[in-house]
């Protein structure tokens, strides 16, 4: 039996008009596409090499934040990795358990704690480092030596571009919500 196809819809074709759709950017030139893919095949490729040292990319991450701000606030470094923070203190509460970090009472707020790296994590960190420069050096060939610095100074700036449009974004949907709850 041969399958039936229906034809789309009248209304659900009217809502996107043909000649919009010929105006979309590919995807080699879609920025948003490129790094949410490109962040998605580092994923894929990272998380089997971590796993084979039972680690998590998860734990991968908290790891690094910890190690780059030592003393960062639970709260914070949830909001680093845009994870709930209940997720994040599972999370921790592995990592506490396998003597990578611990948490110290944060002198400034009773209720919060400041996440510290032990000793026993410095080999996992050099693991971590060696792993992320092999990677580098894979997922860079081919490149000459003034691409590879262009391509960190772009990625860099756009870093800092997107802070600011972010910042902007949260400012005024703060300012809008202070509006709407004024009316």
């Amino acid at each position: 039996m041969k399958p039936t196809t229906n034809p789309p819809d009248a209304d659900t074709a009217s809502l996107v008009p043909e000649s919009s759709i010929a105006s979309l950017l590919s995807e080699q030139e879609s920025l948003a596409f490129l790094l949410a893919d490109s962040l998605r095949l580092t994923r894929r490729i990272a998380a089997p090499y971590f796993e084979q040292h039972q680690l998590t990319l998860a734990q991968v991450r908290a790891l690094l934040g910890v190690y780059r701000w030592q003393g960062i606030r639970q709260v914070d470094l949830a909001d680093f990795m845009e994870i709930q923070p209940i997720s994040l203190a599972r999370l921790l509460d592995q990592l506490a358990a396998s003597g990578l970090i611990e948490r110290r009472p944060d002198p400034k707020d009773r209720r919060a704690f400041q996440l510290y790296l032990t000793p026993a994590a410095a080999p996992v960190i050099r693991l971590i480092n060696a792993a992320t420069r092999e990677f580098q050096q894979r997922a860079l060939a081919g490149f000459s030596p003034a691409q590879v610095e262009a391509l960190f100074v772009g990625m860099n700036q756009l870093r800092d571009n997107l802070t600011v449009l972010n910042r902007t974004a949260s400012k005024t949907s703060v300012d809008s919500n202070e509006v709407s709850n004024h009316e």
